[in-house]
């Protein structure tokens, strides 16, 4: 079974097990319903031959009042129709408890212990659904008179509205399990996406992530899809960052191996070709070896950093900062290279502005944009080193040079390690990772680098730093706080 068929079969099978579990929660719900709608019947329909045997018992309780006994049994003899239509029979009771069926429903049996049927304190269930027959007792001048009404008789009226409401709950049901199943089917459809998308992974595919573009909608499962779509379109993304960082240091470390290599061969030829020389060659041949591998090492030390400082690995030492003096520290440092270089290094930086943060960091930050500005500016150009205060709060570095710029399509490309302008890589020292280290720096210190360039109008390199000023008036870093 391949994977593709696998993910189908799963989502098919989760889209069963949701309409099913949704039927089943609808149907047992239906059932609730009709119980109670079924049990709300025939209380109202208990409530309404209730309130007929009161208003019939008044009525003949006053005949009996004003006129007598023989006058009800004419008046209930005279009209039964009444009586039979609401399936109920009258009795008289003589003072010896013989039985007497008068007019009514003649179906219903004169020999019943009349008294055991009236309702008296008895649950309504009870008196209607548990018992046949309602009764209610009048007392006469010389008898008693017994209306008794026969409760199954009138159940068929409570069944036929319950099935009414029984099979419009049941087309109600039809109808929503087809849309229902449609609904679970449109929900899920992101997923089936998904499955096929998968299984392109599972056959070692990534390029189609890669393509892939946010949808319009983004809602339910559609998130989801897209989340999962992203996160392997930034694995994607970082495996081809894996692969050209290994090819890009197989390329630089295959330089300084292969020197180290024909140093050492023709070192030892030498030795046995010249052994009056072997001395001073063999010491050349080592020196050239330990500068090499020393380049290597460097080179290996740096990307071994830029990850320690990407996993977050280095821990942040946030101490009160003095901008201008780090600033100034760094311009020091550099100012004998620059001199020897012809070219001019100021600062202008406002006293007092003292922030919350990682000063080595940040200094580490700084050499290297000086560093980097100092390789591409020519002889007779100027590198200068800001800071102010912005009014959105944040504190603002730049380090401007007047070198030979760098184009449009690169700026962007010359944060990621290892990436260099000149293809040739043999114009300038460096390994191109010093704008992948300062960017990762400060973005875990809480701050931002970008840059604006020129081709030969030189570059301008902008940290931004996120920080909030306490009570001691000391600005603090965000990442540092």
């Amino acid at each position: 079974m391949s994977s593709n068929q696998s993910v189908e079969q799963a989502l098919a099978s989760t889209q069963r097990q949701l309409f099913l579990r949704f039927m089943t929660i609808l149907l047992s719900c239906l059932v609730l319903i009709e119980i109670v709608v079924g049990v709300l019947f025939f209380y109202d329909l208990y409530k309404t031959e209730k309130k007929i045997l009161n208003s019939l018992s008044i009525e003949y309780q006053r005949i009996i009042k004003f006129e007598s006994d023989e006058k009800l049994i004419h008046v209930l003899s005279g009209n039964p129709q009444r009586l039979i239509d609401n399936n109920i029979a009258a009795f008289s009771v003589t003072p010896s408890e013989s039985v007497l069926f008068i007019a009514g429903d003649a179906n219903l049996p004169a020999d019943l212990n009349l008294n055991y049927y009236l309702p008296n304190d008895k649950w309504w269930f009870t008196a209607f659904i548990m018992e046949p027959y309602i009764a209610l007792k009048m007392q006469g001048n010389a008898q008693d008179f017994v209306l008794l009404l026969d409760n199954k008789a009138r159940y068929p009226s409570v069944v036929r509205q319950w099935s009414m409401t029984f099979f419009a709950l049941i087309i109600l049901v039809i109808f929503t399990s087809v849309f229902i199943r449609r609904l679970i089917k449109n929900t899920m459809s992101p997923l089936v996406i998904l499955g096929e998308q998968l299984d392109k992974l599972s056959a070692g595919s990534l390029d189609s992530f890669s393509a892939y573009r946010e949808r319009d909608h983004n809602n339910g499962l559609d998130a989801i899809n897209q989340s999962v779509h992203l996160a392997i379109s930034r694995l994607h993304q970082v495996i081809v960052t894996m692969d050209t960082t290994v090819d890009a240091i197989a390329h630089d470390i295959r330089t300084p191996l292969a020197r180290i290599t024909l140093a050492s061969e023709s070192a030892l030829l030498g030795f046995h070709q010249h052994k009056e020389k072997a001395e001073m060659e063999m010491a050349n041949a080592l020196s050239d070896c330990a500068e090499h591998a020393e380049q290597a090492s460097n080179m290996l030390k740096a990307l071994m950093k830029l990850n320690d400082e990407l996993t977050e690995k280095r821990q942040i030492q946030c101490v009160p900062t003095d901008i201008n003096a780090v600033i100034s520290r760094v311009a020091h440092w550099y100012e004998g290279i620059a001199e020897e270089k012809n070219i001019t290094v100021s600062c202008v930086t406002p006293a007092g502005m003292i922030i919350d943060s990682d000063a080595d960091k940040l200094t580490q930050v700084l050499v290297n944009l000086v560093d980097n500005a100092l390789k591409y500016t020519d002889a007779g150009g100027e590198i200068m080193l800001t800071s102010s205060m912005q009014q959105d709060g944040r504190i603002q570095i730049q380090v401007i040079d007047s070198g030979v710029g760098i184009a449009r399509e690169h700026q962007e490309l010359v944060f990621k390690r290892l990436y260099r302008v000149d293809p040739s890589r043999s114009n300038t020292d460096g390994y191109g990772l010093g704008l992948s280290l300062a960017l990762a720096m400060l973005s875990n210190i809480g701050g931002t680098l970008s840059l604006e360039s020129e081709l030969g109008k030189g570059s301008v390199f902008t940290i931004k730093l996120e920080v909030i000023m306490d009570d001691s008036k000391i600005y603090r870093a965000v990442n540092g706080s």
